[in-house]
């Protein structure tokens, strides 16, 4: 029987120096308008999933309403644009049109929530707070947008240095 005494040169990589070695920052794995996204994504997706799925706890911490199908419809509408948002967040990229869904939605829903949770008095108190996450988000929207314009006009780094 033949044997291959032949022993091959094993190569070592390189091994990288100190600064090829750490993880890129977050802003590069993930950029701010898609962490936003993500956010409002699995927000608006679980507020609007759930009147659908258990119509009597939502109408428990929100009140009483008039007229379940429109309850109903609303909450699948807003699922369908949490669930835009969160693919758009997840997949790292959002489109100038889905950051324009995210802060008006943001925008409508707290404007609509203070004027009758809280100026009309027409719907329960619940819902101010759900119209300072709304700013919230429009804050983080509007943040996101300043830190990828303060990113792209900061020099690249060098390789060498």
């Amino acid at each position: 029987m033949f044997q291959d005494t032949t022993e091959q040169a094993t190569t070592s990589p390189l091994t990288p120096g100190p600064r090829e070695a750490r993880p890129p920052p977050a802003r590069v794995r993930r950029p701010p308008a898609a962490r936003v996204a993500l956010v409002q994504g699995i927000y608006y997706a679980a507020t609007g999933i759930w009147p659908i799925l258990d119509h009597e706890s939502f109408m428990g911490v929100t009140g009483p309403k008039l007229d379940g199908r429109l309850v109903k419809t609303i909450g699948m509408v807003v699922t369908g644009v949490g669930v835009a948002l969160a693919a758009a967040g997840a997949r790292g990229r959002v489109a100038r049109e889905l950051r324009v869904l995210g802060v008006t939605t943001a925008l409508g829903f707290a404007a609509i929530n203070f004027w009758y949770g809280g100026v009309r008095r027409r719907i329960s108190r619940v819902y101010l707070a759900d119209g300072l996450a709304e700013l919230g988000l429009a804050a983080a929207w509007a943040h996101a947008a300043w830190r990828e314009r303060h990113d792209a006009r900061r020099l690249p780094e060098a390789a060498f240095a």
